[in-house]
């Protein structure tokens, strides 16, 4: 006879039942999303302020303005898995939940129609909120960083001065962007995609990509002159996750679409 069997109660994590998903509707959708936007808000207009008050460079500062809020975002989704759901810490039960099964080429295919498509839509509605800019239509924060300014050219002028007037050989700002862009990717897409889509599914249907894509979009609202021209790009990832069942073709494309201007940024310092 075997010990299970003869003690009955004493039963594997990995076999206890997983809790079913709790739909998540408008008031879950609207703190869920809002929470996080309000923390990265006040990072950037707080907490960024305070540290280039102790007398880092600007670019430091923003870089480790995103950081800590995604960062949280990142352990929120884990905690979340593990701990509010009660979910075993195994690859299978982790990749069914945030839906990441066997990459697939099609994954790769949405990953890239997800970059080139969201940057066709960037590049041709920035051009519209440079407009809006121009003619104060659209107010801008002062004390803006040059690389998130809309009105100034990301070129190694402006790279220099973000970093206090040296870019070449900073590998301490290589490094901060790195994290940054660990924690951007995996800390979203694993709350967004991962986390809470699959339970606005249960609540909102077919539409949930299009709920899903406009609070995302919202998510950025601490560079609120940016939303506009993130929403295409908001809204293709949330179909492709909702469609397809599948977080690699979000998870490449959103990857691809912020590692480009990092990979630029990585090459000038090693240069």
């Amino acid at each position: 006879m075997s010990l299970e069997a003869t003690h009955p109660h004493h039963v594997r994590e990995q076999d206890q039942p997983e809790a079913a998903l709790q739909p998540l509707g408008d008031i879950g959708s609207l703190a869920l999303f809002g929470l996080p936007a309000a923390i990265l808000f006040a990072a950037f207009y707080a907490f960024r302020p305070w540290l280039e008050s102790l007398g880092y460079d600007s670019l430091t500062s923003y870089l480790a303005s995103l950081c800590v809020p995604l960062a949280l975002l990142f352990s929120a989704a884990l905690i979340a898995y593990h701990k509010v759901e009660g979910r075993s810490l195994t690859w299978q039960s982790f990749s069914e939940r945030m839906r990441l099964p066997h990459l697939r080429w099609r994954d790769v295919l949405w990953g890239l129609v997800i970059f080139l498509m969201g940057g066709i839509g960037i590049g041709l509605l920035s051009g519209l909120i440079r407009v809006l800019i121009q003619n104060d239509w659209m107010p801008l924060p002062g004390n803006l960083p040059g690389i998130v300014d809309p009105r100034a050219a990301l070129t190694l002028d402006t790279l220099a001065q973000t970093a206090g007037g040296v870019i070449r050989g900073r590998w301490d700002i290589a490094v901060l962007f790195l994290v940054t862009f660990f924690f951007n990717i995996a800390g979203e897409e694993l709350w967004w995609r991962g986390y809470i889509l699959p339970r606005q599914e249960l609540a909102f249907g077919r539409k949930t990509w299009l709920i899903h894509g406009f609070l995302w979009a919202g998510f950025h609202v601490f560079k609120w002159w940016d939303i506009l021209a993130l929403l295409p790009i908001c809204l293709l990832t949330a179909y492709c996750a909702q469609r397809t069942r599948s977080n690699w073709g979000p998870l490449i494309g959103h990857a691809l679409t912020n590692g480009f201007g990092m990979i630029v940024v990585l090459l000038i310092i090693a240069g």
